[in-house]
């Protein structure tokens, strides 16, 4: 974990204007690498055509966080924040994106990595607080493999649980994820 960062959130807290810089510096890189993964990952990969970079939504994120100065308990809780915030912005993006194209495609997120199936952006915010009610740690786990892109010890050392703890809550989540996302029988 990286103590500096937390603390750092924490004098943000505090009302520490100065701190806003070091904050940047801090966390910029690692927003920009969430906000390149998934911008490509919803452009098919690639980045080709866009015409706003990963760049532009970690700052803008960062931004709105230094607006708002929300409390943060440590580093995972802001980055889940920041994240939530870039993709909607990606959302709202894309929207205007396809409001410029007629009939243009929809716009949807890969879910290949966890076994799930691909489905439209839109639809995932609203099961991970429908999951979030149920357990808030299993919607922790798959913000964070999912938007996150962290790995399974990642996931375990970030929400202070175990190993076994972080795969059974992985488990159950993407079970639960797969039978929501399945198409409804119709009589």
């Amino acid at each position: 974990m990286d103590p500096e960062i937390t603390e750092l959130l924490h004098q943000l807290a505090d009302g520490d204007g100065d701190v806003g810089p070091s904050l940047v510096r801090a966390v910029a890189n690692r927003l920009e690498r969430i906000a390149h993964r998934e911008l490509a990952q919803r452009n098919r990969g690639g980045l080709d055509g866009l015409t706003m970079e990963p760049r532009m939504f970690a700052h803008d994120a960062l931004l709105k966080v230094l607006e708002q100065r929300p409390v943060f308990e440590n580093r995972r809780h802001f980055f889940a924040y920041a994240t939530q915030i870039m993709v909607r912005e990606m959302v709202d993006y894309h929207r205007t994106r396809k409001a410029q194209k007629r009939g243009g495609e929809d716009f949807r997120v890969s879910l290949s990595d966890v076994h799930l199936p691909t489905i439209d952006v839109e639809e995932l915010p609203p099961l991970l607080s429908e999951l979030e009610k149920l357990d808030a740690r299993k919607a922790d786990v798959v913000r964070l493999r999912v938007f996150w892109g962290a790995g399974h010890d990642e996931v375990a050392e970030l929400l202070q649980i175990s190993p076994s703890t972080a795969d059974r809550d992985w488990r159950f989540a993407r079970r639960w994820l797969a039978a929501r996302l399945r198409p409804e029988p119709t009589s």
